[in-house]
């Protein structure tokens, strides 16, 4: 059985064959408090002036592209996905140019950017050190890339739910549910280390306060290890059943968020 977490054709053909999944997960951030914008924090990270020229490598559903619209940034701005699906999304969000591609093989000639942006995407490489090699060689020498990923503690409340639920309906191991776990904020840098000569991590909490356990239900439906399960009715049925009972005791279901940025030159 391939490692799905990794697996080029699943992510682009089913995880992420449109951004239904993603947007799913995205939703819940509604919830957060205080209210954090993770697109522009990251960026303001990079201190772009608005000419650099940008390659956002797994842009996703343009998340970041919008933020540097949002701008105006003058700079080129490519986002490149492996999924086509993705890039639709993407392309109602953002006038930049789109392209299939993957990051272990950039279709771009040395220091071609002025900034590379590999935001929650390199959990997903199944050979990380050569995405990260190729960002540090389309770079320019004087270039900055952002490498954004997730702390081993984020979202653990939730983790730590659906986990149980998890491992008491179908015996699932939990560890095995987060892709972030390969490459997290506790443990990216010494991998970027190898080819950014200075790489340092930034960090930003929050918490999510969700009142509706439905927000919780559509974000655990919308992971790929619910699928793998084989039995998503009645995981979800006990994941509204937990929430819910959460909710109903203390008023929301409070989950924490503990997200990283690298910023490599």
């Amino acid at each position: 059985m391939s490692d799905r977490l990794v697996d080029r054709q699943y992510l682009a053909g089913v995880q992420y064959a449109s951004d239904r999944n993603l947007s799913a997960r995205q939703a819940i951030y509604r919830f957060q408090q205080p209210l954090i914008r993770s697109s522009a924090w990251a960026l303001d990270l990079a201190q772009l002036v608005g000419d650099e020229r940008v390659l956002d490598a797994g842009c996703g559903n343009g998340l970041h592209l919008a933020e540097l619209t949002r701008r105006a940034h003058r700079g080129e701005v490519c986002g490149m996905d492996l999924s086509n699906g993705m890039l639709t999304a993407a392309r109602a969000r953002s006038d930049a140019a789109l392209l299939v591609g993957d990051a272990q093989r950039l279709p771009f000639v040395d220091a071609s950017f002025d900034c590379v942006l590999a935001m929650h995407m390199l959990y997903h490489v199944p050979d990380r050190d050569l995405a990260i090699a190729e960002f540090r060689r389309v770079l320019r020498r004087d270039g900055v890339a952002l490498a954004l990923t997730n702390s081993h503690r984020h979202l653990a409340e939730l983790n730590e739910m659906v986990g149980s639920v998890l491992y008491e309906i179908n015996g699932t191991d939990p560890a095995s549910l987060r892709a972030y776990l390969r490459f997290s904020s506790e443990s990216g840098e010494a991998e970027l280390r190898r080819h950014f000569a200075t790489v340092v991590r930034h960090d930003v909490e929050s918490a999510l306060v969700v009142t509706d356990s439905e927000a919780i239900v559509a974000y655990v439906a919308s992971m790929g290890s619910i699928a793998r399960a084989g039995s998503g009715g009645p995981i979800l049925e006990e994941v509204e059943r937990r929430t819910r009972a959460v909710i109903d005791r203390e008023g929301a279901f409070r989950i924490r968020t503990d997200v990283g940025c690298f910023v490599c030159c």
